[in-house]
């Protein structure tokens, strides 16, 4: 009876060590602590990525600070300088209809 009482007090043993070694870990390596920040452009809003805009394939973006429609044209697999399409009147949304 001693064999089996031996063998099943090296298992928990080795069991109890790797829970230790588990519980004392961050103490040695702690976590990476990241902080996140707001994205620089989280106020456009892809309308369409794919686009026709006077011949031209491109990417409509809407800004939502003020509304106003952008299309930035595509060559050779570049994008080119944003061209203004138009601006959403969206505070007439809020108005009752007549």
């Amino acid at each position: 009876m001693h064999k089996p009482d031996w063998a099943l007090k090296v298992i928990l043993m080795t069991i109890a060590l790797f829970l230790g070694m588990i519980a004392l870990r961050p103490l040695f390596d702690p976590a990476v602590k990241v902080m996140a920040q707001s994205a620089k452009f989280d106020h456009v809003h892809i309308v369409s990525p794919v686009f026709i805009y006077k011949g031209h394939q491109g990417l409509l973006v809407m800004d939502r600070r003020n509304a106003n429609v952008w299309f930035i044209p595509k060559f050779n697999e570049q994008f080119q300088a944003p061209v203004f399409v138009i601006r959403v009147p969206l505070e007439k949304l809020d108005q009752s209809p007549q």
